[in-house]
């Protein structure tokens, strides 16, 4: 379990106190990162349920339920005023009392902090909030998930596989593609590690001199070579590495389960997969979900999911087309995504557009 220091957080927190399990914790870094979000929701007898989301990614769902709560005042749901709280006993029980803003008071009494955490799979996502090198903005968004729940929750939400993935996003030319409009550069440390992690790819691809220049970069790991690592791997050249990464992702990935929606939900998931299969093929193009091809045009369908509970109502599932075509026909994923003569990749939205 990722240990969580209790002097840092207690500030934001009073009358947290050492001896309370770590849900109380997790309860201070919410308050912390001013990021309290109560929900209700009944659970499988029929009961209504206090949430509180912990964290919530296309990977991972993570949330606190408070056993046996009741409310006293009122939860201002989309308030956008500073949050602060803290803890109080009366009776058996425990308040979480939250003042939100200036005005607004309420308190959460209950008996309990129990845990829900479920991990799914990640590897059909794709959102793509910027143009331009999607097949790598997909991957960084991606190993980001699984960075981001170790980060949270420790080696016990990851496997050795994802364990070997998460170095990448300590290695600057990877993140150069960030899947959102600004830049990552904050939010993760560069290591010798993820130099490692990232020449070890290359290794596996065959790509000797690539794992020079990755050599050179660990030794100097200034801008000129930095932009060079960068080039090798919009390029041609760099598809390689990235079906290497891509299918370790697949790998971890299908460790997990799918998301269950519960039978309805499922079943037009379902059927919106079946139709989407039988449209392309009746445009002539083959293959197995979520990769089709036809001549030196290649098709990958990718996944928007809704989170199972605490989703907006008008985010539901979707399907876009990740398409590339190149100058002449081959096996690798995405091919016409990386720059060279006669490639050229985009995100389709409608299927019937091919």
């Amino acid at each position: 379990m990722k240990e969580r220091d209790f002097e840092a957080l207690e500030p934001y927190l009073p009358g947290l106190k050492k001896e309370m399990p770590d849900s109380y914790r997790k309860l201070a870094e919410i308050i912390k990162c001013q990021a309290l979000e109560v929900c209700w929701k009944n659970s499988q007898n029929g009961e209504k349920q206090t949430c509180i989301p912990y964290m919530m990614n296309d990977a991972l769902e993570c949330y606190l339920i408070l056993e046996n709560c009741r409310i006293t005042g009122a939860y201002l749901p989309h308030c956008k005023e500073k949050t602060e709280a803290y803890l109080t006993e009366h009776n058996g029980s425990v308040g979480l009392v939250v003042k939100q803003g200036e005005d607004n008071v309420f308190t959460l009494w209950f008996e309990e902090i129990t845990e829900h955490l479920a991990c799914y799979q990640y590897h059909e996502i794709g959102h793509f909030w910027v143009q331009g090198m999607e097949q790598w903005r997909q991957l960084v968004y991606m190993i980001g998930t699984i960075y981001d729940k170790y980060e949270y929750l420790g080696e016990e939400v990851c496997t050795e596989k994802e364990l070997e993935l998460i170095p990448l996003m300590e290695f600057a030319p990877f993140r150069a593609w960030s899947p959102v409009g600004n830049s990552l550069e904050d939010w993760y440390t560069d290591t010798i590690t993820g130099v490692e992690t990232m020449k070890k790819m290359a290794l596996l691809t065959g790509e000797k001199g690539f794992a020079k220049l990755l050599d050179r970069y660990e030794k100097k790991p200034v801008a000129r070579l930095e932009k060079k690592i960068e080039k090798f791997l919009a390029g041609k050249n760099g598809a390689g590495v990235y079906q290497v990464i891509y299918r370790k992702v697949c790998e971890a990935s299908n460790e997990y389960p799918r998301r269950d929606y519960g039978k309805e939900m499922n079943e037009k998931i379902k059927r919106q997969r079946k139709e989407m299969i039988h449209i392309l093929e009746e445009k002539g193009f083959a293959g197995q979900y979520p990769c089709f091809r036809r001549g030196t045009m290649q098709v990958m369908a990718v996944e928007e999911h809704p989170f199972t509970i605490f989703e907006a109502e008008d985010f539901v599932f979707r399907i876009q087309f990740m398409v590339s075509v190149s100058s002449k026909e081959n096996q690798i994923l995405n091919f016409g995504f990386f720059k060279g003569r006669g490639n050229k990749g985009w995100i389709e939205k409608k299927i019937e557009n091919l």
